[in-house]
């Protein structure tokens, strides 16, 4: 069951949402830590602010303690990455959300001047149940780079950002906003919405294949299977 959260929470005066968007982020890059200068650099955060906020995670549950100045995340962490902030909606709404972002979807990957191109939609959770109130939309997404032989991926990623007229407050937000911009599109500050990483995904349905059922909505339905049956082995 996905994790309720209340938008006006906060973890040491951080905005719970906030947190839990770091924290995606981090596990959207395969990891399962962070040190200090991320944390600093991800929230634009002093390093006097930056060290309160990671002892209150680590009071908390969120992390354990560091070793050699590592955060690593515990099972509270992965439950805050699903969380959801949506109040409870009826199925037609999140049927028109689902709609709208497959759409999206089709438009992003028509967009020449994107460097990414969107492979798979799957949508799971309370979604594919029967209920008519449900508490949010659940999907996952998957892409890759357009140009996969890209010579140099960061000079890429830098004209990306600077082309789209966005102010950054740290290089690293500048360099990944790509990645950061992909699931705004995708929400379109829809908050029924709530787009989990693609390896989340893929590590519950694999762990938990009778809790977690899954309906590919765009891309293919033999290469999510075959992906989560390497997640079992």
């Amino acid at each position: 069951m996905t994790l309720q959260i209340k938008s006006a929470d906060a973890v040491y005066g951080i905005p719970i949402m906030r947190v839990r968007d770091f924290f995606k982020r981090i596990v959207a890059w395969h990891r399962d830590s962070f040190d200090l200068p991320c944390l600093r650099d991800q929230l634009s955060l002093d390093e006097n602010p930056a060290m309160a906020l990671a002892s209150e995670l680590v009071a908390q549950g969120y992390v354990e303690e560091p070793q050699d100045g590592i955060y690593k995340f515990t099972d509270k962490a992965g439950e805050l990455v699903r969380a959801s902030a949506a109040s409870k909606v009826s199925r037609k709404t999140a049927e028109d959300a689902l709609a709208g972002l497959l759409e999206r979807v089709k438009q992003y990957n028509l967009d020449a001047n994107k460097i990414f191109t969107i492979e798979t939609v799957v949508v799971f959770g309370s979604f594919l149940g029967t209920k008519d109130k449900l508490g949010d939309l659940d999907v996952a997404v998957k892409w890759r780079d357009r140009n996969l032989r890209d010579p140099d991926r960061a000079k890429t990623a830098l004209a990306y950002a600077r082309h789209s007229g966005h102010r950054f407050s740290t290089f690293f937000h500048e360099l990944a906003w790509a990645e950061i911009e992909l699931p705004q599109i995708l929400k379109a500050k829809k908050r029924t919405i709530n787009i989990q990483p693609w390896n989340v995904f893929l590590k519950m349905a694999a762990e938990n294949p009778d809790r977690i059922p899954y309906k590919v909505m765009f891309g293919s339905t033999e290469e999510v299977a075959a992906e989560i049956a390497l997640g079992k082995s």
